[in-house]
């Protein structure tokens, strides 16, 4: 099952970074050569960026992608420097959970309002549901990362 959802996380990130170039290239050629330009492509642009940079998080977590300074892991001994390390990556993850918990309330907010996209019109909780989304996948691979055995 994690198998499968590490494989959905890659291919989102993928094909959205693929989607994000095409339209963008699509809509300079268009603004430039043609002297029009399509009044939705940034907006949709801005929307997978935002659910790219969510979704990635938890990709660099479960790749250990993610910054961290291990200036002071150098000086403690092993068995130190993992138990550090599990500390951190369950702080981390207690952060993200947090971020569930606040993010998910403003779905539900913008849901309540019914508030849209002015160019697409698209209903506005689907962009801001990548930030409860992404911070649930990073508490899943945070939490992996601290029990896993590397971390010792």
């Amino acid at each position: 099952m994690l198998r499968f959802l590490n494989k959905i996380e890659d291919i989102f990130c993928a094909a959205s970074l693929l989607l994000t170039t095409i339209i963008l290239f699509v809509n300079v050629v268009l603004r430039y050569a043609f002297s029009a330009s399509t009044s939705w492509a940034e907006e949709l642009i801005r929307y997978l960026m935002i659910w790219i940079t969510f979704i990635g998080g938890g990709v660099c977590v479960r790749h250990s992608a993610h910054i961290r300074m291990d200036f002071l892991l150098s000086f403690l001994p092993k068995w130190a420097a993992g138990l550090l390390t599990r500390a951190v990556y369950l702080i981390a993850a207690g952060f993200c959970t947090a971020l569930i918990v606040y993010s998910w309330q403003l779905v539900e907010f913008t849901i309540e309002m019914e508030q849209t996209s002015p160019a697409m019109g698209v209903p506005m909780w689907i962009p801001y549901l990548a930030m409860p989304l992404g911070s649930a996948l990073m508490v899943l691979h945070f939490v992996i990362a601290a029990f896993a055995k590397e971390a010792d």
